[in-house]
């Protein structure tokens, strides 16, 4: 292997084999190996040729997956892929691994057909292609370098020469096959809505609880004790468990277990009702092997116990699996899992009622004036109730970023979380709820202490995984966030949220591959699919590739109606005629929304900015004047509200720079400078203000730098830069011309 290989698997398989090998690629990427998976349709040419030929000459390892689907293809251009990995062992010494067939199916070693070279290599078999620990570890220590001989017994054997039949006959059908004059293109089969993933032996997903009260109205009291329970074994070390984003959405389902399990990448479900009559409760539980849905065990706890032994039963109920699953518990978690939150079982009513509302809230005042109460009511019930209080502080939170980001609000927050600490310093929640605190004042120092204290406790939280992994993009460390998202969708598979953050983290690295198999499960997950969701497929075609056809067909479907009334339909066709640089397209929909003009999800950012730009660059300044004024005093209502909020500083800057009024946007600039740096914001809005203030040598020396750096969706990329009414002083200048042209624009950052 030469000494510039990448540490890289590239993994080839036919195309009726893609979501098996998808499930490889997502739990290899998940801890951390690099894999070269693309999912595209196979186009061959020498273009294609050259490609793949290059990726399987600087892999670490060459993994083709062989199944009766490879067995039955005696031509397809696996095969020629497979002829390339062949090839590169000629020039290895025989102690090098390379080779890495996995097996998904019973298809037989004996009469394989694939190249001679394959069998001196040790097969793994991987049961409908779901990846193992040791599977994981193996190839770890394969990618690692460490000696064959020095690893340690594992189920999976090292890579190494072995005793085998005859191979004359199988090399004489594998030479046939690579010799075929043409190959099959076989178009991707619809997959399941998400991909299965691995599953090891202590792996449970617990499914939503049925109510099974006679008073319906109870069903917020079973939610609350499956969530409980879902918590309590979450906070086991020892246990992988799904998140509830991901089990909840299989309430009332059809589906079987076994196919629940594997969408899940769990070894167990665990079943469960709750009846609840005044303060009497009884709750059943079945623990069910996913693979072959036997029962392990069920419990019930027929005699009904009063409501104020729930807690009890919650641990007794998350101890029994543990045990099931032969899942160490530390004395750490026993004592946890047997805390009592509160002895107030009216607060604890209530708390129960307020979280099952905030879920189902949406952000307007009025909303989350119906969530408030109830926490509040809980906290007065029980003043030493931690998570009350805590559930207080996430509607304050939710409060503070949209409708009301006072410093009264803020200082609701605080009381709220100071005082669940005090109350609850141990309890994981509590300390991420800490966390979030300290990422909204901007001291991210102590909000990733008190993140990785959780984390390294709790390895299996996704709640502490996924928001050290959004610490960790914010702070410009994105290897580190894009492994930990990674994670987070092995442990929250069915979040939308979760996907459309690592969606985010591939789109700055520039791993427009990977982005676009993440896009279409995101879509799958989210039901039909909507105007924003078609949006970002459309839109990736033109960051990644400059084709314009996706986003034009998309914006001609738009009825005329809906440009007018409906706002995703606004932003859409907006957005597109705005980065397109149809400046008279912009005002033309501007004026026939009227009060439904949006240019943006989040109110206000560019709603005024866009048209004004637009009519400066259609050479109308006397038009752009009032609505950059109405912006201006807009926005320094909000700061008088919001001092620290860098965003709304450099729209300010913006708004004064396009008004010509230099010496302000260069004062607000020097003003903010050190919360831009606190906040480590990479200044990219800064090509945008010097480019308006006239400062051309300073916009393209940012634009130098920036352009070189992982930057969030908010920032265009090359083909944008182009042509986005934003950039217009600088677009025709050659230097910045110059600067779009370099071909490294759009290669993966790593």
């Amino acid at each position: 292997m030469s000494q510039s290989a990448s540490k890289a698997i590239f993994l080839s398989y036919a195309s009726q084999d893609a979501e098996a090998a998808r499930r490889l690629c997502e739990a290899l990427r998940a801890n951390g190996v690099e894999v070269w998976f693309d999912e595209a349709e196979l186009r061959g040419g020498e273009i294609w040729d050259s490609k793949i030929k290059d990726q399987i000459r600087e892999c670490a390892l060459f993994m083709p997956v062989v199944s009766a689907q490879t067995q039955s293809r005696l031509e397809g251009y696996f095969r020629r892929e497979w002829r390339f990995g062949a090839q590169r062992t000629h020039d290895m010494a025989a102690s090098v691994p390379f080779l890495v067939p996995v097996v998904i199916d019973d298809t037989s070693e004996r009469g394989a057909a694939v190249p001679e070279e394959f069998f001196r290599a040790h097969w793994i078999r991987l049961s409908r292609a779901l990846p193992t620990p040791e599977f994981i570890a193996q190839v770890e220590r394969l990618l690692g370098a460490v000696p064959l001989s020095a690893s340690p017994a594992a189920p999976i054997q090292a890579l190494r020469p072995k005793a085998r039949a005859p191979w004359w006959p199988w090399a004489a059908l594998a030479v046939v096959a690579a010799g075929a004059a043409a190959f099959v293109l076989a178009t991707n089969r619809p997959g399941p809505p998400v991909v299965p993933l691995a599953a090891n032996e202590k792996s449970i997903a617990v499914l939503p609880f049925e109510n099974l009260s006679d008073d319906k109205s109870n069903g917020y009291f079973a939610d609350g004790v499956h969530e409980d329970i879902l918590t309590d074994l979450a906070n086991l070390g020892g246990l992988k468990v799904i998140s509830r984003t991901s089990v909840v959405q299989y309430r009332d389902t059809k589906k079987s277990l076994p196919q629940i399990g594997q969408e899940l990448g769990v070894a167990f479900v665990l079943e469960g009702s709750v009846r609840r009559a005044g303060n009497q409760v009884r709750v059943t539980g079945q623990l069910i092997n996913a693979r072959t849905d036997e029962h392990v065990w069920a419990q019930t706890y027929d005699q009904a116990f009063e409501l104020k032994d729930i807690f009890a039963v919650q641990s007794a109920l998350a101890g029994e699996i543990a045990t099931a699953l032969k899942a160490a518990i530390s004395p750490k978690e026993k004592a946890l899992l047997e805390t009592r939150p509160t002895t107030n079982l009216a607060a604890y009513d209530f708390y129960l009622r307020g979280r099952d509302q905030f879920r189902v809230a949406d952000n307007t005042q009025d909303s989350l004036a119906k969530t408030e109460p109830l926490f509040e009511k809980a906290v007065e019930l029980d003043p030493e109730f931690a998570l009350g209080w805590l559930g207080l502080a996430f509607v304050h939170f939710r409060a503070y970023a949209t409708v009301d980001s006072s410093a009264a609000r803020l200082a609701q927050i605080k009381t709220c979380i100071d005082t669940a600490v005090r109350l609850a310093p141990e309890e994981p929640a509590v300390i991420l709820g800490l966390g979030r605190y300290y990422v909204v004042i901007n001291d991210l120092g102590q909000a990733r202490a008190c993140y990785e204290r959780v984390a390294q406790a709790f390895p299996n939280n996704s709640d502490a995984v996924i928001a050290l992994s959004l610490l960790d993009r914010r702070e410009g460390r994105w290897a580190e966030a894009l492994a930990g998202l990674r994670k987070a969708v092995i442990l929250d598979p069915r979040s939308r949220s979760t996907r459309e953050s690592l969606v985010q983290i591939l789109f700055a690295v520039r791993r427009y591959d990977e982005m676009e198999q993440q896009i279409k499960i995101e879509m799958e997950l989210g039901g039909p699919e909507n105007l924003v969701d078609r949006q970002k497929t459309a839109f990736l075609s033109y960051s990644a590739r400059g084709s314009t056809d996706a986003m034009d067909a998309l914006v001609a479907s738009v009825s005329p109606a809906a440009r007018r009334t409906e706002p995703n339909a606004v932003i859409v066709c907006a957005q597109w005629a705005f980065t397109r640089g149809d400046a008279a397209a912009v005002i033309q929909l501007w004026e026939e929304a009227g009060p439904h003009w949006r240019f943006s999800p989040v109110m206000g950012r560019l709603d005024l900015i866009s048209v004004a730009a637009s009519f400066l660059k259609l050479g109308q300044p006397e038009r752009a004047r009032p609505l950059l004024e109405r912006n201006r005093d807009l926005l320094m209502a909000q700061l008088a509200t919001q001092p620290e909020n860098v965003y709304k500083w450099t729209d300010l800057a913006l708004s004064y720079a396009m008004l010509g009024n230099q010496a302000a946007a260069r004062e607000i600039l020097t003003k903010v400078r050190a919360q831009m740096e606190k906040s480590n914001w990479n200044g990219s809005d800064l090509i945008q203000i010097y480019a308006w203030m006239g400062e051309k040598e300073l916009a393209l020396a940012k634009l130098a730098e920036v352009i070189r750096l992982p930057t969030t969706p908010d920032f265009e990329r090359e083909y944008s830069l182009r042509h986005a009414i934003i950039y217009w002083p600088l677009q025709g200048d050659p230097r910045f011309e110059a600067l779009l042209s370099d071909p490294r624009n759009n290669v993966p950052l790593f």
